[in-house]
């Protein structure tokens, strides 16, 4: 199962959970035969952006701005050992706008005038057995005053926690067992945002914190509610 927390233009650390070894009375085995972890979480961290550079004098109708859009890891790590590769889709004014990565730094550039949302598809390995993740980021070509700078381009980014809940075994060792390692860096990495390790990380676990209260009030008043309908009938 998975779940997806978005915070825009946001600093947080790759954080993992469980990440001692688990004793065999929390394994089960899906349909597959494949084992899973039970009660075990696994938060995977990305980063979707946007880069946009002002033409100036060369632009034209059609084409005001170069821009890419970009998906990576938030200090620029390796995700090799959790993608099998990212999937950029496009306005589909474009020709071919779905554009497959299977390589770092999963970028596409373009030159258009008009901002739309990008969908960035997540494929995993198979050792996952996870579906592909599809996330949504919008294409920003101007600044909050809606201006232009030949100087500054407009950097949108947003930071994207996927957890997966009951990892498969063999997936949640191997991420596990990987050590970080800096994936080819981006000729855009001067601009990307830093992020911090302490502060964020705190903040999201008070969200996560936040999210399992509110689950645990939805089931206290559904066993509430059927609990009622019995007495009733």
């Amino acid at each position: 199962m998975l779940r997806i927390q978005s915070q825009a233009t946001t600093s947080v650390p790759i954080t993992s959970h469980n990440s001692t070894p688990v004793p065999p009375t929390s394994i089960s085995h899906t349909q597959e035969g494949e084992k899973r972890l039970k009660g075990v979480q696994l938060a995977l961290p990305f980063v979707t952006g946007t880069i946009a550079f002002y033409l100036g004098k060369k632009a034209t109708d059609t084409a005001t701005h170069r821009w890419t859009a970009y998906m990576r890891g938030p200090n620029n790590e390796d995700l090799s050992h959790i993608l099998k590769k990212c999937v950029i889709v496009l306005h589909e004014s474009f020709k071919d706008p779905d554009r497959a990565l299977e390589f770092q730094p999963y970028e596409v550039t373009e030159i258009g005038w008009g901002e739309f949302d990008l969908a960035i598809q997540l494929h995993f390995h198979d050792d996952a057995m996870e579906p592909p993740v599809e996330l949504y980021h919008r294409l920003r070509l101007y600044d909050d005053q809606g201006q232009n700078s030949i100087k500054k381009p407009v950097v949108y980014e947003v930071y994207e926690e996927i957890v997966i809940w009951e990892p498969t075994e063999t997936f949640y060792n191997r991420i596990m067992a990987q050590h970080p390692q800096q994936a080819p860096m981006s000729q855009y990495g001067q601009f990307y945002t830093m992020f911090s390790a302490e502060h964020d990380y705190k903040r999201v676990q008070a969200a996560r914190q936040r999210v399992a209260q509110i689950e645990q009030n939805v089931k206290n008043q559904l066993a509430a509610l059927e609990a009622e309908a019995l007495a009733i009938s």
